[in-house]
């Protein structure tokens, strides 16, 4: 990006004769933005150790109960249906696997135990009486609507310097960034059919 910082061996510089270099300018794109790739990349790479740590988010769970933890916060925000596109309105132990990506057994281990710590309940389906289904008690709708008020309060904060047009461009561009897995490996199989 033409930052006078940054210095041969930075991974986010480029020399003239780097292969890295090659492949962006193959695609296309120039040395400015592929500079502002890597610097992406990098950035993506701390943003993951962040997540995979989730050490924010442990934090706030701890200051909300000792009796909780993350998992046992997810499947609540699968029972309550956080951020899922699927429009079932009754929630099964296996829909909660399902949304967790985990294996319906250790949901069902899950789901006991946040049964068990008043958060979540069993309730007969409205459409078939022999099927078994969750949802959230006042303590577990009190729980999550607490973690999630504490996590926008800290997003508030962080970004409380930008704009507001940074933050709406920043929203959209995120957006439209978290598609980059399925939309760079569509090119793929062309790429591989073409060699042949």
């Amino acid at each position: 990006m033409n930052d006078p910082t940054k210095k041969p061996g930075s991974p986010c510089y480029f020399n003239d004769d780097d292969k890295r270099l090659e492949v962006f300018e193959r695609e296309g794109i120039g040395r400015r933005s592929a500079e502002a790739i890597a610097e992406i990349d990098v950035t993506m790479q701390r943003i993951r150790r962040g997540i995979s740590k989730r050490e924010f988010a442990a934090r706030l769970v701890a200051t909300l109960g000792p009796d909780v933890d993350l998992q046992h916060l997810d499947t609540m925000g699968a029972i309550a249906n956080w951020g899922h596109p699927s429009p079932e309105s009754e929630v099964t132990v296996g829909l909660v696997a399902e949304r967790l990506a985990i294996d319906p057994s250790r949901a069902s281990r899950l789901v006991s135990e946040v049964v068990d710590k008043g958060y979540a309940r069993r309730v007969a389906s409205q459409a078939d009486a022999r099927r078994i289904c969750l949802e959230l008690t006042e303590a577990g709708h009190a729980f999550t609507e607490e973690f999630r008020i504490l996590k926008w309060k800290m997003l508030a904060r962080a970004m409380g310097k930008w704009s507001e047009d940074e933050i709406v461009t920043f929203a959209r561009l995120l957006d439209r960034f978290s598609h980059w897995g399925r939309d760079g490996l569509a090119v793929l199989p062309k790429e591989t059919e073409d060699a042949e």
